[in-house]
């Protein structure tokens, strides 16, 4: 009996350590989980699987390992086309170079970059890597800062999205007193209607802005079609790649493959959207806006055909991949919009694209940072590191 009361006495007490075990590991998976918890992603099944038995990277998971074989592409020169998706890719090219710990040209004041001197300097040894900001190109200023293996890469959008875009844009947000007098009644007809009305030169935020930002001289007219396609040809010489916004996230792995990036260094999240009220044209008015709009126009059917072709020479693995791409994007913008990114990260898992990799609350904080602000901080971070006075500002 005192055998049996015994051994009853010693199991309960080990009932109570059991449970006090437990619970003392519930707390601790609790604490652990409010700061690190995780988010996986997984790959649906079909995006895993070589599509028709194809090998499109030799070994279906070693794409990232092999693709470090080659140099990946450090030293870029983007061209920030006014309103056409390039405030996105300049956060992308941005957040690149921090990643990397690149140095930027960076001008002493503002956005623009329009010559040499405005380049905030570099300490003995260093060297630019990067130019994002707000340029016109000009093959001998790009050359003068950056080094002699840069690729350069621009983007372009639909003549017409473009302006319509632009004009909503620099009137509502920025007040452009040539956009502000414009009649709010068929805001846009007027301006195509009238085009020297509101903007008298031939370059302007509504006119031929993407020829301005390649290059073109002011007194190139519809006329000069030698001209205008000995220029083009000297652009498609110069740049890697001329993306298209219509299909930015193609654009997008393309670049991937071109530059030999990884496949978080193109992930992103919309910057400097505007939304306006979408615009009918009749058959006149767009007639008229082409004419107008001439430069745009040659440049955006030029290279438009050029990105048909190099996305056809890609075969349907960009296709697929694109598609995977886009199922990452969706899950990071639920995750960056979510309200848990304090202590919350988002996992990817490895695919034939990528090796695994993550995005933390780090990573939406800097996707969402407007321009001007990570401009700033830029600066900040480059004076720093090249033991440059800010009175030189």
């Amino acid at each position: 009996m005192l055998a049996c009361s015994s051994r009853f006495v010693t199991m309960s007490r080990q009932k109570r350590v059991f449970g006090v075990i437990v619970m003392v590991i519930i707390v601790l998976c609790i604490a652990v989980t409010r700061y690190e918890t995780t988010v996986t992603y997984y790959i649906p099944a079909r995006l895993r699987l070589r599509p028709n038995g194809l090998d499109f990277f030799n070994n279906s998971i070693k794409d990232s390992s092999e693709e470090r074989k080659v140099a990946m592409t450090t030293h870029i020169a983007f061209l920030k086309v006014h309103k056409a998706g390039s405030t996105t890719m300049q956060n992308m090219f941005f957040r690149f170079g921090l990643k990397y710990n690149l140095t930027f040209v960076l001008p002493g004041k503002g956005n623009y970059f329009l010559r040499t001197s405005q380049a905030l300097p570099v300490r003995d040894g260093n060297h630019f890597d990067i130019l994002a900001c707000h340029s016109v190109y000009d093959r001998g200023l790009y050359r003068s800062v950056l080094p002699n293996d840069t690729v350069n890469v621009a983007i372009i959008r639909d003549p017409l999205e473009r302006m319509v875009s632009a004009a909503y844009y620099y009137r509502d947000m920025w007040h452009s007193p040539p956009l502000v007098k414009v009649p709010k009644i068929n805001f846009i007809h007027n301006i195509i209607l009238r085009p020297d009305l509101y903007e008298k030169s031939t370059y302007s935020k509504t006119k031929n802005a993407m020829g301005k930002d390649f290059g073109f001289l002011d007194s190139v007219t519809k006329n000069d079609t030698e001209k205008i396609k000995t220029h083009l040809l000297m652009l498609d010489n110069d740049f890697k790649l001329v993306m298209v916004m219509e299909r930015f996230d193609e654009s997008l792995v393309l670049m991937k493959r071109y530059l030999n990036w990884r496949m978080e260094d193109i992930i992103y999240l919309l910057s400097n959207s505007h939304d306006h009220q979408p615009v009918v044209l009749n058959k006149t008015e767009k007639a008229l806006f082409k004419s107008t709009c001439f430069l745009d126009y040659a440049i955006y059917d030029f290279f438009t055909k050029i990105f048909e072709e190099r996305v056809r020479k890609e075969g349907t693995s960009l296709k697929i991949e694109v598609a995977y791409f886009k199922k990452i994007l969706e899950n990071v913008k639920n995750f960056c919009t979510s309200n848990k990114l304090s202590y919350v990260s988002l996992n990817i898992e490895q695919s034939q694209w990528n090796n695994p990799f993550r995005i933390t609350y780090e990573d939406c904080t800097y996707m969402k940072l407007r321009e001007l602000k990570f401009i700033y901080l830029l600066r900040t971070r480059h004076l720093s590191k090249n033991n440059v006075s800010d009175s030189i500002i």
